[in-house]
């Protein structure tokens, strides 16, 4: 799972020069669309270098400028991790890539600014998480963090059944071998066998709980399990953190990459990490009818430049072109870019980071009344 956290958004419009390229890119991890990312990639590069020439660009000038893209993507190893999209930002004086967990319009866009608006979806999720896998072969835990995933060790507690069985058993004479499929130990014992065996299990997930619980308390927020339901299920008996969410990834997980237990744990704490959008479109909708609120792109822009916007829901994927005076804090819409227009939606969207504004990259139709770009004031005109 990438995240793009805004300090990494402010630090890419801190590079603009007078000219930017962009460049958006859906990708492919396998397959035989994933061998031709890297030539619809030249095209795109090819038709920027094009437009800026045809701007009064030397060609030994644009051939300068895309240098370090060319190189950078015509390293073997560039292509073989691919997520859903890439993102390259450049000018002659800055070069940088994102491999995106979102799949972008295929574009590019040469401007005064960075195109920065498809990333903001990328840090609607800003926070980290943690996924407790649950296993008798080897119980895991790990903290998911916008831009990497860290296991954490366990100390001073066995995370095995095995481990467990050593130091943990009960006077009743039972016996265990590690000989399972699997490689998780497998009891024996004379006449209530399935009762011992549970009793073992909770006791050896009641040890983990302790250690998980104490962690956590540290560190607080939520965690996902993932496991086999009576694992998860005598866990959650257990439990005395607060914040273990209900949902959790079912089955057995030993064989599951991190970028597997990454993105189904992400398909149950995104709800969590929505609650903060949720309540501030919440908040719109409340102060409808007033002048704490717009809809209204001219007015929303002019807002954000001067400062006005608190929060600001973006759209993905919509484009508003044309230009601002903000000598005359007037607006003129077009419906294309045609060498002195600019993408209004993203100009908004990099006024509002600028002034310090709260802002969200949602699907059309989760903007409130499903807008061009809607905003909550910091106060009354």
């Amino acid at each position: 799972m990438s995240v793009v956290r805004r300090e990494t958004i402010e630090k890419l419009l801190g590079q603009t020069q007078e000219l930017n390229v962009t460049i958006f890119l859906p990708t492919h991890k396998t397959g035989e669309e994933a061998k031709q990312d890297s030539i619809r990639l030249k095209n795109l590069i090819q038709k920027a270098k094009t437009d800026l020439i045809d701007l009064g660009w030397k060609e030994n000038r644009v051939d300068e400028l895309f240098k370090p893209v060319v190189d950078k993507t015509e390293e073997n190893q560039f292509w073989l991790h691919q997520d859903k999209g890439l993102a390259i930002y450049a000018n002659e004086n800055y070069f940088d890539f994102f491999k995106i967990p979102v799949s972008p319009k295929e574009n590019y866009y040469i401007s005064e600014n960075f195109l920065i608006t498809p990333l903001l979806e990328l840090q609607n999720h800003h926070s980290s998480y943690h996924v407790l896998l649950l296993s008798q072969n080897e119980t895991k835990m790990f903290r998911v963090e916008p831009d990497e995933t860290t296991q954490i060790a366990f100390e001073s507690v066995p995370t095995s059944m095995e481990d467990h069985l050593k130091y943990h058993v009960h006077e009743r004479s039972m016996q265990h071998h590690s000989g399972a499929r699997g490689g998780g130990a497998v009891f024996h014992g004379q006449g209530g066998e399935a009762d011992e065996n549970n009793k073992e299990l909770e006791l050896f997930l009641k040890h983990i709980e302790n250690k998980v619980t104490k962690y956590l308390k540290k560190v607080n927020g939520p965690l996902v399990l993932a496991g086999p339901e009576k694992m998860v299920s005598f866990y959650k008996k257990a439990n005395k953190y607060f914040n273990v969410l209900d949902n959790y990834i079912a089955g057995n997980c030993d064989n599951k990459s991190v970028k597997e237990l990454e993105d189904e744990s992400w398909s149950i704490v995104e709800a969590y990490f929505r609650e903060e959008i949720d309540s501030d479109i919440e908040r719109f909708n409340n102060l409808k009818g007033s002048e704490l609120i717009s809809t209204d792109i001219s007015d929303v822009i002019k807002s954000a430049y001067f400062g006005k916007v608190d929060t600001l829901f973006v759209p993905m994927g919509y484009h508003q072109y044309g230009i601002f005076d903000p000598d005359k804090n007037q607006v003129e819409i077009s419906d294309k870019m045609n060498g002195k227009t600019i993408d209004l939606i993203n100009f908004a969207a990099i006024s509002a980071i600028r002034n310090g504004s709260t802002l969200y990259g949602l699907s059309q139709e989760q903007v409130p009344e499903n807008s061009g770009l809607a905003a909550i004031y910091r106060y009354k005109t």
